[in-house]
């Protein structure tokens, strides 16, 4: 898709939940920001890894919980949060079941956020992170928490995240993708 080609003079930036008819260029431009934005950073172990530990999750859409930015009409970066316990949807079809959080007692999940290449470094993925943060805040949660990649750890301690600690995630017991367990007050 010609997204560069949808920006204008003053572009026209919209928020929205996401639906199921998001899918498919969900799917699509997660691969455009891991491909692009992450992949550079791994190994190609790691970037195998990644996509095994990244399926598109529908649970936070049908939870109501994943956002979608666009410009002039384009997907342009996405992201959510969530009240069940998993931070990353390595167990694809579990989530809409995984246990709901406590909000006195627990700290929402930040989950699944991707900024198409075109438009990373640009501001649409911190909308995206600064709405699911009000979103889980309006929903009674005092605390966030997020496992970021490489790439993205970055931008979360710039927008006032703490890094608990590093750690390497994997599939099916393995440990190969490295990441930054990461958590704050919203």
């Amino acid at each position: 898709m010609a997204y560069q080609k949808a920006v204008l003079d003053t572009p026209i930036i919209e928020l929205r939940r996401a639906t199921m008819q998001d899918r498919p260029t969900l799917e699509e431009m997660k691969e455009l920001s891991i491909s692009t934005l992450l992949d550079p950073l791994m190994t190609p172990e790691q970037r195998t890894e990644m996509r095994e530990i990244t399926p598109f999750d529908p649970g936070l859409i049908e939870d109501g919980t994943y956002y979608v930015a666009t410009v002039n009409g384009w997907i342009a970066a996405s992201g959510g949060w969530s009240r069940r316990a998993a931070l990353f949807g390595a167990n694809v079809g579990e989530t809409s079941v995984a246990p709901l959080l406590d909000p006195a007692t627990d700290a929402a999940g930040i989950r699944a956020m991707y900024t198409h290449p075109d438009f990373a470094r640009r501001g649409l993925g911190s909308l995206v992170l600064s709405t699911a943060i009000a979103a889980a805040r309006l929903a009674g949660f005092r605390k966030a928490q997020l496992l970021a990649t490489v790439a993205g750890e970055r931008l979360y301690r710039a927008a006032g995240w703490k890094t608990e600690e590093r750690v390497m995630v994997g599939s099916g017991g393995r440990s190969v993708v490295p990441g930054f367990h990461m958590s704050r007050t919203i």
